[in-house]
């Protein structure tokens, strides 16, 4: 079972995603009370070709969907909140949307960077997803996935699934590579919490037209 994202990510950026509709992980009891204490669940993942690193974190954000998923989806803002990525930004190549990524590294090591193609996804029900796959940077294999979906009886928090699977093309111990691409995990959920903060701070301040 724990092979089932990175084949359900193969799928999505294949050309038939469009008939499978954007699914719930499969969670134990235990993970589902963890993730309504705002704790974070994470399956350690076979990386493909096991090479580099993969994993599914899970987090729940006290937010609609609709609020968080700008927050995943636009990729030129994450420099501005997640851990460990120094620059960010999108454009277009193309009929396709790029983002472009760039994360720190501790000295002596060179930075890791990538310009990924992106695929998004927005279902009626409110359940969201943004799939990306390596154009080119300083990686034999980048990619993963961003999934928004509606969380709790009414269906007003969110579930954040962040699944990667990435091989840098440079040497870069694992344990560094893990902090760097998965911003050490529970990091990256609290990072999202505060941006939802922060953007809702900004609305607020805004004057109304």
């Amino acid at each position: 079972m724990r092979l089932r994202p990175l084949c359900l990510l193969a799928m999505l950026l294949s050309a038939a995603t469009s008939a499978q509709p954007v699914e719930f992980p499969k969670l134990t009891e235990d993970e589902k009370k963890k993730l309504d204490a705002e704790g974070v669940v994470i399956h350690e993942l076979k990386p493909t070709d096991n090479k580099g690193v993969s994993a599914e974190s899970m987090g729940v954000i006290d937010a609609p969907p609709a609020e968080v998923w700008p927050i995943v989806r636009d990729c030129e803002y994450f420099s501005a909140f997640l851990p460990s990525t120094k620059s960010s930004a999108k454009k277009v190549e193309g009929e396709d949307q790029v983002c472009f990524d760039e994360l720190s590294l501790p000295f002596p090591l060179a930075n890791l960077w990538a310009d990924t193609k992106s695929v998004s996804r927005e279902e009626p029900a409110g359940h969201f997803q943004r799939a990306w796959s390596l154009v080119r940077g300083t990686y034999r294999r980048n990619r993963g996935a961003w999934t928004v979906l509606p969380w709790g009886a009414e269906g007003k928090k969110s579930l954040v699934v962040y699944l990667i699977d990435s091989d840098p093309s440079i040497l870069v111990p694992e344990f560094i590579l893990r902090a760097a691409q998965g911003g050490s995990l529970p990091q990256v959920f609290t990072a999202i919490r505060k941006r939802v903060k922060v953007l809702r701070a900004a609305a607020t301040a805004s004057p109304t037209p």
